[in-house]
C-alpha cells in the first residue's frame, strides 16, 4: 500500500531514511524475539524441573501435615503451635527491557513447639517445607518471569510483523512509485529540452 506523499526528490531522500531505520529496526526486534524466544524455553524447562520436585515435597507436607491434624482440634493447634517467622526479599532483575522479581529468602523459623506434646509427623511437615521453600521462591520468580516474557514476545511480534508485512513494503512501493514519476518527469524535460534546443537551432 503507496503512503500518501508528494513525489519530489526531498520526499524521495526522506522515505529512504526512513526505510533504513525501519529495517535496522526490524532486525533489531527480530534478534530480541529470539532472545526472548530463548530465555523463555530456558526459563519453562527450569520451571517444570522445579515442579517436579515442589509437587513431590509438598505430598510429602501435605500428607504428614493432614496426619498431624487429625488427632488435634483447631482450639488445640493454636495452643500447640506458635507462630513461625519468614523474611523474604524481593529483588529485581533485568532481562532485556523487562524488570523481573527475585524472591531471596532471608530466615525462616517455623517456631519453637513442645515436642513431647506433637507429633513426628509436624517434625516431617517442618523438614520439608525448610527444604522446598527455597526452591518454592524459585518457582514463584520463574512463574513471574514466564508471564512477563510471553507478554513481551506478543508485543515485540506484533512489532516485527508490522514492519516486515506492512510499513516496510509500504514504503518501497512508494520509494517505487516516486523514483518512477520522478525519472518520468525528467524524461519529460528532457524532451522539452530538445525541443527548445531544435527550435533555436532552425532560428
Amino acid at each position: 500500500m503507496k503512503l500518501k506523499v508528494n513525489p519530489n526528490r526531498m520526499e524521495l531522500l526522506r522515505l529512504r531514511r526512513r526505510l533504513a531505520l525501519a529495517e535496522r529496526g526490524h532486525k533489531l526486534l527480530k534478534d530480541k524475539l529470539e532472545e526472548l524466544m530463548r530465555q523463555m524455553l530456558e526459563a519453562s524447562r527450569r520451571l517444570a524441573e522445579l515442579h517436579e520436585r515442589v509437587d513431590r515435597e509438598f505430598e510429602i507436607i501435605t500428607r504428614a501435615t493432614a496426619l498431624f491434624r487429625i488427632g488435634h482440634s483447631s482450639s488445640e493447634l493454636q495452643e500447640i503451635l506458635p507462630e513461625g517467622e519468614l523474611e523474604l526479599e524481593a529483588k529485581k532483575s533485568r532481562l532485556l527491557n523487562l524488570t523481573v522479581p527475585d524472591f531471596e529468602l532471608i530466615s525462616f523459623d517455623p517456631g519453637h513447639y513442645d515436642l513431647v506434646q506433637t507429633e513426628s509427623e509436624l517434625d516431617v511437615a517442618v523438614k520439608h517445607f525448610r527444604q522446598v521453600l527455597t526452591e518454592l521462591l524459585e518457582f514463584c520468580s520463574l512463574w513471574k518471569k514466564l508471564e512477563l516474557l510471553a507478554h513481551e514476545i506478543e508485543v515485540t511480534r506484533r512489532r516485527v510483523n508490522a514492519l516486515e508485512y506492512i510499513l516496510i513494503p509500504s514504503l518501497k512501493e512508494t520509494i517505487r512509485s516516486i523514483s518512477a514519476r520522478l525519472e518520468e518527469i525528467e524524461r519529460s524535460y528532457q524532451v522539452q529540452l530538445m525541443r527548445v534546443k531544435e527550435i533555436v537551432r532552425h532560428h
